[in-house]
């Protein structure tokens, strides 16, 4: 069974090398907030060590020191990426999740999933649907800046998901609910 991604703590690479985190000497917290009320949920203690980092948390009041590697790879157009290396399987990864007692690590050895790769078709319409909603403003208005045109492309896609969803759902119901023969 897979734990949903969604539901992890997790630590990006690409976000702390921008942050400076893994730097030699640097010590700092890492703090997880909750989206909505903005209070903190979590936080970890970590050490830069220029090609790795030391981190300090706790799983179920229990103390957690964890090492982890980094390795660099070659950019086609010059300069480098950072990835952290699981700490289990040492393959590279942007992301690694907190899954329990076993610390970080990547989403393969933890068995994380994410949320739209167990989608169906409507929560995919869904999905599609939320995220051209996003780009506008409320009440389907174009923000400052936006083309006609490519509000109204957004608009056809809500209008497409939303009708996909109708007919997604008129199926169901003549499967499951097929009309009375009338005599």
């Amino acid at each position: 069974m897979h734990v949903k991604a969604e539901h992890c703590l997790r630590i990006d690479a690409r976000r702390w090398a921008r942050e400076g985190v893994f730097t030699a000497g640097r010590f700092g917290a890492w703090v997880w907030r909750d989206g909505n009320s903005g209070r903190e949920t979590s936080r970890i203690g970590y050490q830069g060590e220029g090609a790795a980092v030391s981190l300090n948390f706790s799983v179920n009041g229990e103390p957690v020191r964890q090492h982890i590697t980094t390795q660099r790879t070659a950019c086609n157009y010059g300069g480098s990426r950072l990835w952290f290396t699981c700490p289990r399987c040492w393959r590279r990864a942007a992301v690694l999740f907190l899954r329990g007692n076993a610390g970080f690590i990547c989403r393969h050895c933890g068995r994380v999933a994410y949320g739209s790769q167990s989608d169906d078709a409507m929560g995919r319409a869904w999905r599609k649907q939320h995220k051209a909603e996003a780009k506008l403003v409320d009440g389907w208005r174009r923000p400052k800046g936006m083309h006609r045109a490519t509000r109204e492309r957004l608009i056809a896609i809500i209008i497409e998901c939303e009708e996909r969803r109708d007919a997604a759902l008129a199926a169901f119901m003549e499967r499951h609910f097929p009309p009375r023969c009338r005599a």
